[in-house]
C-alpha cells in the first residue's frame, strides 16, 4: 500500500518536484499530505491510503478494502491520532465498496437496519437508508452531510431516515 506522496518527501519534510506538481494540479490535496505525514510517522511507512475527502468537520479516508482494519489500528489508535492531530472526525472506507458497506462504515456506531430502493416520479432510483431508532443519537453527524459523503463515495442518491418502530 502506498501513500499519495513519496517516502523521500515524508522523510525530509519538503516536497520533491513530482509531489509538488501533484499538489498544484489537484491530484492530491493538502489534507492528503497531512494524513500521509501522520501515517508515515505512526505506521513506519507501511500503512497507506488512496485519497481523503473532507466534508464539513469530517474526513473520509479511502483505502483498499483489505487495509481498512490496518488503517484504523488496534482499538482505533491510528484513527484517533489522525482525528486528534487534524481536529476533525475521521472515517475509513474501503475503495469500490458497495452502498451497504459504505453506509455501515459512515454511519457507525449507529446500525443500519435496511436500505430500500425508492423510485421518483421521473423514474430515477434513490436509496433510503434506515437507521434503528435506538441508535439515532449515535449518528456521527448531520444527515445532509452524511448523505453528501455517501453520494461522493458511491454516486448513489441517498436519504438517511430513522426508523419509527
Amino acid at each position: 500500500m502506498v501513500l499519495p506522496v513519496c517516502d523521500v518527501c515524508l522523510k525530509s519534510g519538503m516536497l520533491c518536484q513530482g509531489c509538488e506538481n501533484k499538489l498544484k494540479s489537484g491530484e492530491i490535496t493538502q489534507m492528503d499530505l497531512d494524513i500521509a505525514k501522520i501515517l508515515y510517522k505512526v505506521g513506519d511507512g507501511k500503512i497507506g491510503f488512496e485519497k481523503s475527502i473532507e466534508i464539513g468537520d469530517m474526513i473520509i479516508i479511502v483505502t483498499e478494502k483489505d487495509q481498512v482494519g490496518k488503517l484504523i489500528g488496534k482499538s482505533g489508535k491510528i484513527v484517533r491520532e489522525i482525528s486528534r492531530t487534524l481536529g476533525k472526525k475521521v472515517r475509513v472506507v474501503g475503495e469500490n465498496s458497495d452502498l451497504r458497506s459504505v453506509a455501515r462504515d459512515i454511519l457507525a456506531p449507529a446500525r443500519v437496519s435496511g436500505i430500500n430502493i425508492v423510485y421518483g416520479k421521473d423514474g430515477q432510483e434513490k436509496f433510503k437508508i434506515r437507521v434503528m431508532r435506538e441508535d439515532s443519537r449515535k449518528i456521527p453527524g448531520r444527515l445532509d452531510v452524511l448523505n453528501q459523503i455517501i453520494k461522493e463515495l458511491t454516486s448513489d442518491e441517498t436519504t438517511i431516515v430513522v426508523d419509527r418502530d
